[in-house]
């Protein structure tokens, strides 16, 4: 039986992501148009970003694809939902988004964007680390559990037992991690609903059953299911939008 996750670090300062505040121009596209609206990004993050825009056709629960600047005039596009828009003025707005579709290599992307955008990015080391980010740990001691997990997550979505509890819509890093012969998994998730299993007391931590959803394109799920079954037996360590230096 898996052990139930391991809850991200419960201090609220540390559960909040690192944000990186810049005044860059960004492209930001609806679905199925080529047309940029033009917009100025304030604040940026792990889990989503906010822009300044003088389009006052975007509106609350809209998808749209923001193009963020890349090395060598590169861009990487992010796709994204908007929770939010505050009137600024009578012809600007700022809208706040949630990442919702981030492939693999943009993941890597954005998460060394922030890095170097961070004010104290001079002062790191030259390998990539990782943003501030809320964390959920799985750890598997069973194969045929593993290969269960690793179906639901061909299917887009996995269910787990957790300590704590969490927001619905919050978004995690899923570190998912098996004793034996199988590589861990590195993945977006977002938390679709939460049960209360038991409600715990003052000497046990509560414990509830998570409903995920990835914030990833379906076929690489698939194709990252199928080369953690392969890699049984290798050496590799994770697979995932995080890769290990070697």
């Amino acid at each position: 039986m898996p052990q139930p996750a391991s809850p991200p670090n419960p201090s609220p300062e540390k559960r909040l992501q690192r944000r990186v505040g810049i005044e860059v121009p960004i492209q930001v596209y609806l679905p199925g148009s080529d047309a940029a609206i033009a917009a100025r990004y304030q604040d940026l993050s792990w889990g989503g970003a906010s822009f300044v825009t003088s389009d006052l056709g975007i509106r609350h629960g809209q998808r749209v694809i923001m193009r963020f600047p890349w090395t060598n005039g590169q861009t990487f596009a992010i796709e994204a939902d908007v929770v939010r828009c505050e009137p600024l003025e009578p012809t600007a707005q700022r809208v706040a988004v949630r990442f919702a579709t981030v492939g693999h290599q943009d993941d890597r992307r954005l998460a060394k964007l922030i890095e170097l955008l961070s004010p104290n990015s001079h002062e790191a080391s030259n390998v990539a680390t990782a943003p501030t980010m809320p964390m959920l740990e799985l750890v598997l001691h069973d194969p045929e559990e593993m290969c269960d997990k690793l179906s639901q997550i061909a299917e887009g979505s996995l269910c787990i037992t957790a300590f704590g509890t969490y927001r619905v819509g919050q978004s995690l890093l899923l570190l998912i991690e098996h004793v034996d012969d199988f590589p861990g998994l590195r993945l977006r998730t977002r938390v679709k609903s939460q049960c209360v299993s038991d409600p715990g007391d003052s000497d046990r931590p509560c414990l509830v059953t998570l409903d995920l959803e990835f914030e990833h394109p379906l076929d690489e799920l698939r194709k990252l299911a199928r080369l953690s079954m392969r890699f049984r037996s290798k050496k590799a360590r994770f697979i995932g939008p995080y890769y290990p230096d070697a």
